[in-house]
């Protein structure tokens, strides 16, 4: 017996020390080469002005019956600033969306889609700005404005590549499709219709790139190093509104369990013990395995060995960091509620709307069921007001994601390229009928603020950022066009 426990605790140093020697090999240390972009201050200042000038004309989000006088100026706007494409471009309208296709040499050779849409969320009313929201203001080596990072500096970023490569003589032999939404921040069917009509007319992309990840400083614990996290896939939206009833009265005799109580329980309860499985698959495990090389030790052995440590992890992980808890698992928050008109009077029925971000391993059928039983349990009734299911996963070692992710890395040699979970949305899930290869990826370089800034105030794009990220897509174009 001495013996079999001198031997299992021979094997569990031997596992240790093959544990550790495995971390310690796995350290990598970026060395940068020189990037594939370069551009002068000139160009660095007029991208700006051609940014600040897009910022200037307020495309709030609208809902239908609307009237859209600011995209008209807007769409004017971009047909005095990048004249090459305006006369060179097919132009196909779409319900206003702007949709335009760069015929190529060769034509069935293959398509690409750039996408980034002209419509951004409201400003008034939100407190800390310290710039006019819709000046476009270049101070502080950034563009500042509402829309200046979503999504008007990937627009633009993206139009002044092509523009550029026009006027440089450039032979596109793909073609190449430009499309820009009116109303990706409501939710709107311009992306659809897009896609709708591209199917309709026998186009198959070869692939499209939208906003979504970015390039990211200290957005991990111990990771130091930038991390350009290209997005494969979409987590789902669905809205669910949770209803409790019951005869209602005078507040001053309160009966057990109202209808507000009940609803408090299940939100409780929800907190505490989530129905959701938590789960490692691509493309976190992915990002995990590129960005652990480069981590602190204690993060490298966790993350470097992520089959023995999993199951740890999965309990850890979304106590640390919200954000890694969205990428294990579905998420449910929720954001609105009412009940009784008055203070004095229980509510005969009172409700609360949820908003769930549906996994791609417990998609929103069985993420919804889940919620739907635990608030049966509470007497709770639930209504489905919106559904989505997660987004289509794009393969990401093979074919064209292993040349975009070279490409990229080129570009950026001093940062990590990453896949990447969007737990947010975009209008790129929308072209999954006519494209196996979505990419949501704007390279720009975003810090703390910026991120934070997104849909609230300050929102801004550094000049030297927006530069970088033109250069990149040129870069990009014509290295796919060889």
């Amino acid at each position: 017996m001495k013996y079999v426990g001198l031997g299992l605790l021979a094997l569990l140093l031997l596992f240790v020390a093959v544990l550790l020697l495995r971390t310690v090999l796995l350290k990598k240390k970026i060395r940068p080469a020189p990037s594939a972009v370069l551009w002068t201050p000139e160009e660095e200042r007029a991208y700006a002005k051609t940014l600040s000038s897009l910022v200037k004309i307020p495309t709030l989000s609208r809902n239908q019956g609307q009237t859209w006088e600011d995209f008209a100026l807007y769409q004017q706007k971009i047909a005095d600033l990048f004249p090459l494409i305006d006369k060179t471009a097919e132009v196909h309208d779409v319900d206003g969306n702007v949709l335009r296709r760069i015929p190529g040499a060769k034509p069935g050779r293959g398509a690409w889609l750039l996408m980034g849409h002209q419509d951004v969320v409201p400003a008034n009313g939100q407190k800390g700005w310290t710039k006019d929201p819709f000046s476009g203001e270049i101070s502080d080596g950034a563009v500042w404005g509402r829309g200046a990072m979503d999504c008007k500096g990937t627009f633009a970023a993206e139009w002044l590549a092509v523009e550029e490569l026009l006027r440089e003589g450039f032979v596109f032999q793909n073609d190449l499709w430009l499309f820009s939404s009116r109303n990706e921040e409501t939710g709107g069917g311009g992306a659809e219709a897009a896609a709708e009509y591209l199917q309709s007319i026998g186009v198959r992309l070869t692939a499209v790139l939208d906003e979504g990840g970015a390039v990211v400083t200290d957005q991990f614990p111990g990771l130091s190093v930038p991390v350009a996290a290209i997005g494969l896939a979409e987590k789902g939206f669905v809205n669910l509104k949770f209803t409790a009833k019951s005869p209602g009265g005078h507040a001053a005799n309160p009966p057990k369990n109202t209808p507000l109580v009940r609803l408090s329980k299940f939100v409780a309860s929800v907190e505490k013990h989530p129905p959701f499985k938590r789960a490692f698959r691509q493309p976190v495990t992915g990002m995990f395995a590129a960005i652990a090389p480069y981590m602190s030790f204690p993060f490298r052995l966790l993350l470097g060995n992520l089959p023995i440590f999993a199951p740890l992890l999965k309990r850890v992980l979304p106590a640390v960091s919200p954000m890694a808890g969205a990428f294990l698992s579905t998420t449910a928050a929720f954001t609105q509620a009412a009940g009784s008109a008055a203070p004095n009077v229980l509510p005969d029925e009172a409700y609360i709307i949820c908003n769930v971000r549906p996994s791609l391993h417990q998609g929103a059928a069985e993420s919804v069921d889940l919620l739907k039983k635990r608030a049966a349990k509470y007497g709770i009734e639930t209504e489905v007001l919106f559904l989505k299911e997660p987004s289509r996963l794009t393969p990401y070692d093979t074919g064209i994601a292993a040349f975009f992710a070279s490409r990229v890395s080129a570009c950026l040699p001093d940062a990590v390229v990453s896949p990447y979970l969007m737990t947010g949305g975009t209008d790129s899930r929308r072209f999954e009928p006519v494209c196996d290869n979505i990419f949501r990826f704007t390279p720009t370089r975003l810090t703390k603020q910026q991120l934070a800034a997104m849909h609230a105030a300050n929102e801004n794009l550094s000049v030297s950022a927006l530069a970088e990220a033109t250069k990149i897509y040129k870069y990009l174009i014509g290295e796919y066009d060889k």
